[in-house]
């Protein structure tokens, strides 16, 4: 009689077995959505509503109430401001320039950390002591004065919050990063390859940074999310971007001289700043969970 042979199971990729993790968790699928939506609006804002509607000023048409129609038959979903700008314009391109934000100073630190970190882990010795006394010394200061200092120093603008919010996350991220990259530097794969000679920046690329993706993942996810608040904490206190561009956090702070009779001013960019923060925030923690495998029953 021949044999036959079992049927193999098909073992799912690590990055499908996360996907199915998020899809049966309705907090992660109702993130993913709000997520969606905020790319989309900083993708297309200048499909849905021209950039000169977000900045142009009317003194006919200010202060209007949400879901009212302007002297020119235009209506105005979400009012208009003090100066008579579109808020639901300002909204939308808002959401432009808080992923502009978020993302890129995120991943700017990330990858710099990742460096250093890996760095700190392949070479050790001087370079990991010089590496980390210097990350101890920026994590002395609160990471939103280090942005505070850097914003009141180099002034208003988009590049100034790039810069200063880079370098106010990188302590952070340098010591979780380096923590599970310590721990891959001694794994066999890794001490075989420094055996056989290999170029440290090949082992880095190679076999370090690929077993740091969950942890370089859940950490720029939360990242942007913090970023976000904290460029508009800096908008807020009038050292974000610079007049007139569209930010949530100066939004707020134009609305608040007219919380007593125009409380939509403030309440639609606070809450909007909100959901976007909280729809990151449980992204990452559901990412968290499904890229952690004690959390998933396989530690």
């Amino acid at each position: 009689m021949s044999k036959t042979k079992a049927p193999r199971l098909k073992k799912n990729s690590q990055a499908a077995e996360v996907w199915q993790s998020l899809i049966h968790r309705p907090a992660a699928v109702i993130a993913m959505i709000g997520c969606a939506i905020i790319l989309f609006l900083a993708i297309f804002a200048d499909v849905i509503v021209p950039y000169d509607v977000a900045i142009r000023q009317s003194g006919k048409i200010k202060l209007l109430a949400p879901m009212t129609t302007d002297i020119y038959g235009k209506l105005h979903l979400l009012g208009t401001d003090n100066l008579g700008r579109d808020i639901t314009a300002r909204v939308i391109h808002g959401a432009r320039t808080a992923m502009e934000i978020g993302l890129l100073s995120s991943i700017i630190s990330l990858v710099i950390s990742t460096i250093l970190a890996c760095l700190c882990a392949m070479l050790g010795g001087w370079v990991d002591n010089i590496i980390m006394r210097i990350v101890d010394v920026i994590s002395c200061v609160p990471g939103m004065v280090v942005a505070l200092a850097i914003c009141a120093a180099l002034g208003n603008g988009i590049p100034q919050l790039l810069v200063a919010l880079t370098i106010s996350s990188l302590p952070m991220h340098i010591k979780m990063i380096r923590s599970v990259a310590l721990t891959v530097a001694k794994k066999d794969f890794v001490e075989s390859a420094v055996a056989l000679g290999a170029n440290p920046w090949y082992i880095m690329v190679k076999h370090l940074v690929p077993n740091l993706a969950s942890v370089i993942l859940i950490n720029g996810t939360a990242q942007v999310s913090i970023n976000i608040m904290q460029g508009a904490t800096l908008g807020f206190i009038g050292l974000g971007v610079k007049a007139p561009t569209p930010e949530w956090g100066t939004m707020l702070a134009n609305g608040l001289s007219y919380t007593m009779k125009n409380q939509y001013m403030v309440y639609i960019p606070g809450i909007v700043l909100c959901l976007a923060a909280l729809s990151i925030n449980t992204l990452g923690d559901c990412l968290r969970d499904a890229l952690d495998p004690q959390l998933k029953g396989k530690a």
